[in-house]
Order: structure tokens, then C-alpha cells, then sequence
């Protein structure tokens, strides 16, 4: 019964687009170019450097050394993903929570966050020794240290003035306990003659003047240094040179008695008075003149310059004929 029924026409089509469907679809199954409802997705990678690390510690509390400053990310994933990153800088590369570790070195691994899914982030350096430390925090007034140029002999630098006057300085106990000094050093240019006004850098050092690895709040200070000078007053001097001969005398008379002069210490020490010679071999007649101070060695300045001496010039006949006359008239009575 089977096998007739096996023989009639309609059966051996039927057979015939059994096998043929079961032939595409293993034929379909090992094409190398198939079409399937899941499409294979690219994979492209990109490198980002000198990402900065999230610290994720309380800074009131402790410090941390040994952290690089930025680390480089290499991130995975399809090409529009790699794209989103880029753009929109959701990544963050960032420690654990420091504070759950407390006091003293550690290993850490260091995690990326912010990636969406389907791409990986890779850190390098992705693991790094690390050292916490509980913060100190003290105040301490600054300390200026003047580099003197080569100022004019008369003048010197007075005490100087720093606003503010004392610092905050903060860090990891272990190097705040060795803070010794704060030192602002002030370079003043040469030839200065000026009250000289600059902005340095405060720096927090150690007994050997090595400075530390600390902060100071605020790292700049405004340091002031007063220019002052050697002064003296002394007297004036009027003396004459040179002569027309005996038939004149000469008196000299001026306003100013006495000068201030500058120069150094040292020389202004020594010095009594300032001489003014007036040449007189020319003079006849009664006449001004003004005349330039000349500065003694050593002496960078006076004050006035020039002075202005009245020259009283008598002749010695009319003196001796007044003086005959008094003689006579003394006579006769």
C-alpha cells in the first residue's frame, strides 16, 4: 500500500521540494556572505593623554603623594560610541575612596568611570603606589631675605615691610613638622634710589634651607623695601685765591652757611666742613658770583648745588686816607 503510494507522482514532487528547501538552507548556512538579523559591528580604538586623576579623599583631613598628575586612557568600541566620549568628556579616571585606606603606603588600582556601554577604557598607568598621610596645618610669620645690588654709595636699604606678614602653610604632617622658616627673597636692582616694591615667591623651608614639597596660602607676598640715605649737614667755608695786589681787600658773604651732603658713612665720618675757594686775582670791584659746589672724594651728592657768594672788594687808598684824616683831626683838637 506504502510503496504505491510512494510511486504516485504527486508524492515524488513533494519529496523533490523537501530536499531542495533543506539544500538552500545548508547552502545558506555555510555562504561566507550571509545576511542575518545580527549585523557584525567594527571595533576601533583611540588614545587620550594627560587626563588628570579625580582624587576621591577628604582634603581636610589627609594628603596623598605618588599620584601621577595625568595618566593617558586608551578607550575601545564602535566609531559613533568613541565619538560620544570624545565629545561630550563624560570619562573620569579616579582613585578609590582614599579615605577607607587611612594612614600609610598603598597599592591602587585606578578605575575609569563615565564610559557608555559597549566601550572599555584602559589607564596606563593603571596601578600605583601611593602614601597618605594625615594634613597639619600652621602659621608662620615671613621672613625677607634682601639681595642687595650694587646701590650708590649713599644710599641703603632700610628694614623691610611684607603684606601679608604671615602665611598659611598646609601638607602631610610628616614634612609640615619640619618646616623651620618662611623666607620671601627680594633681589633690589642696581642703582636704586627709590622706595622698591615687589611680588615674590614665599617658600616654606627647612632647617638646612631646603624648601618643602608644602603649600603655602598665599604663595606670593608683596615685600617693600625702603631706600634711605647717609646724610650730613655740615658748614660752608669762604676762602679766596689769587690777588691784583695790595691796593684791595676782599670779603666774602653769602646766604647759605651750610650744605647737606650724601655719601657713605664712612666718608661722611671725616668730613667737618666744605671748602668754597673764590678766585679773586680778577676781581676790582665789588660783584656776585655763583659758584659750583665741588663734592670732596667720596661724597655722591650736596644740597644746593650752587650758592651764590657776594665778593665785598675795598680798596686799601681810600682805607688809608680815611685813616690820615682821622689822625689829623685827632691832631689839631
Amino acid at each position: 500500500m506504502i510503496s504505491k503510494w510512494m510511486t504516485k507522482k504527486s508524492f515524488l514532487v513533494f519529496l523533490s521540494f523537501i530536499l531542495t528547501m533543506a539544500l538552500f538552507v545548508y547552502a545558506s548556512d555555510l555562504s561566507p556572505n550571509r545576511q542575518s538579523s545580527s549585523v557584525s559591528i567594527q571595533t576601533t580604538s583611540n588614545t587620550i593623554g594627560n587626563v588628570p586623576v579625580y582624587v576621591d579623599m577628604d582634603s581636610q583631613l589627609y594628603t596623598v603623594t605618588g599620584l601621577p598628575e595625568s595618566v593617558t586612557l586608551r578607550i575601545e568600541g564602535s566609531s559613533s560610541s568613541l565619538l560620544t566620549v570624545v565629545g561630550n568628556g563624560s570619562y573620569r579616571v579616579k582613585t578609590p575612596n582614599l579615605n577607607e585606606l587611612g594612614s600609610g603606603k598603598h597599592t591602587i588600582l585606578l578605575q575609569v568611570t563615565g564610559l557608555p556601554p559597549g566601550v572599555k577604557g584602559t589607564v596606563s598607568p593603571e596601578t600605583v603606589e601611593i602614601v597618605i598621610e594625615k594634613k597639619a596645618t600652621i602659621e608662620l610669620p615671613v621672613s625677607v631675605n634682601v639681595n642687595r645690588g650694587s646701590l650708590p654709595g649713599a644710599y641703603k636699604n632700610g628694614q623691610a615691610m611684607v603684606n601679608p606678614a604671615r602665611v598659611t602653610i598646609s601638607g602631610p604632617e610628616s614634612l609640615v613638622n619640619q618646616v623651620e622658616n618662611v623666607l620671601a627673597t627680594v633681589t633690589v636692582p642696581e642703582s636704586t634710589k627709590a622706595d622698591f616694591t615687589a611680588s615674590v615667591v614665599a617658600q616654606a623651608i627647612d632647617a638646612t634651607g631646603k624648601p618643602l614639597a608644602v603649600k603655602v596660602e598665599p604663595d606670593h607676598v608683596q615685600v617693600r623695601i625702603p631706600i634711605t640715605t647717609n646724610s650730613k649737614k655740615v658748614p660752608l667755608v669762604l676762602t679766596t685765591t689769587g690777588s691784583v695786589g695790595t691796593q684791595y681787600t676782599y670779603q666774602l658773604k653769602s646766604d647759605i652757611k651750610e650744605v647737606t651732603i650724601l655719601g657713605a658713612q664712612e666718608i661722611l665720618d671725616r668730613l667737618t666742613a666744605i671748602p668754597v675757594v673764590i678766585d679773586v686775582s680778577q676781581i676790582t670791584k665789588t660783584t656776585t658770583q655763583v659758584v659750583k659746589l665741588t663734592l670732596p672724594t667720596g661724597v655722591d651728592s650736596v644740597n644746593p648745588e650752587n650758592i651764590s657768594v657776594e665778593v665785598v672788594v675795598t680798596p686799601m687808598t681810600t682805607q688809608t686816607t680815611e685813616t690820615t684824616q682821622k689822625t689829623t683831626t685827632t691832631t689839631r683838637q
